[in-house]
């Protein structure tokens, strides 16, 4: 059975009359946060974590499963990073529900041929959730219910806090804890806000990215210099330049309808941040729509590159991807 993600959002306890329910996709921060749900609506319960690895190579599962524990008569089971690998285990415990044990899986993408995908959409006793990327609407419907009983919060400060988070909700859950500790008082301020979230460590990677899609080879190498990517951070940096790619598509589509620049960028929704509209004037005279198609296929490709080999090489791979952007945007095409 097919549930919506945000349905499961609201309402937790509509998983509940299913044996086992596989959530997947690229956001990160949604399925964490519904696994912290999950492990607090349960927290009665034994809970027992598992990686795809430990699955496959024994029968720990099949032992947590089917031998009655000592301490406990009620189990959560969690297993992460699954794929198609462990689709004959997971199949098999399918058909054989038990009425005390509850079986959450965690996994990436899983495409429309994927078996256990398949299974999960048609058997009855099982349920699946995509949790697919956020977007601008679902980031400010997020960041009002987190901020609820806050003063001082409007659009300005949303886009702000959206933008700086790069559309990754793991991030901007990270900003609104920060906001919930400094605004004790729950009112909201714009210029504490900006010391606040813009510290040196995001400020680092704005350069970086400005730099590289500036086409400026003296800065970025000089950034480059200044800056330690971390491997763990390497989807943030990827949402981060991705944003940037698709707010300079946007530019472009609007300049070709107001034929003026500056009226475009007044005209861009969500709007654009005033510091950054001198930025934005720089580099989006050095992308053209053929470029920044061919960046987009740039990003996929490192995207996928970064899914399917180990995260070790993750900052290499965004490296790579930074310099091949800086030379497009130097490109005569």
């Amino acid at each position: 059975m097919i549930l919506k993600s945000f349905l499961v959002e609201k309402n937790l306890s509509i998983i509940d009359k299913y044996f086992i329910t596989l959530f997947y996709g690229e956001n990160i921060g949604l399925k964490d946060e519904i696994k912290k749900r999950i492990k607090e609506k349960y927290k009665d319960y034994e809970q027992i974590n598992f990686n795809q690895d430990e699955i496959i190579k024994g029968k720990v599962l099949e032992e947590q499963i089917y031998n009655v524990s000592l301490f406990s008569k009620n189990k959560v089971i969690f297993i992460n990073e699954i794929s198609d690998k462990i689709k004959k285990k997971i199949i098999d415990i399918t058909e054989n529900p038990q009425n005390n044990i509850k079986i959450f899986l965690f996994g990436q993408n899983l495409e429309r041929k994927s078996t256990l995908r398949s299974h999960f959409e048609k058997n009855k006793n099982t349920s699946i959730i995509p949790c697919y990327q956020d977007n601008h609407r679902t980031l400010v419907e997020y960041l009002r219910k987190k901020l609820e009983g806050f003063s001082g919060i409007n659009q300005e400060i949303i886009n702000f806090l959206i933008e700086n988070s790069g559309f990754d909700r793991k991030v901007l859950s990270n900003e609104i804890d920060k906001i919930k500790v400094l605004f004790l008082d729950k009112r909201i301020k714009i210029d504490k806000l900006e010391s606040l979230i813009n510290n040196t460590y995001n400020l680092d990677f704005d350069k970086l990215r400005d730099s590289c899609l500036e086409g400026n080879k003296d800065k970025l190498n000089q950034n480059l210099g200044n800056i330690v990517l971390q491997n763990e951070d390497a989807y943030f940096y990827l949402s981060s330049l991705n944003l940037r790619i698709e707010k300079l598509l946007k530019l472009q589509q609007q300049w070709k309808i107001d034929k003026n620049i500056e009226t475009a960028m007044e005209n861009m929704k969500p709007k654009l941040f005033w510091k950054d509209k001198p930025i934005f004037m720089k580099q989006v005279g050095k992308w053209n729509l053929k470029k920044l198609e061919a960046a987009k296929k740039i990003l996929i490709d490192t995207e996928i590159k970064m899914k399917t080999r180990l995260n070790n090489y993750n900052n290499t791979l965004i490296k790579n991807l930074i310099i091949s952007l800086c030379k497009i945007a130097n490109s005569t095409s």
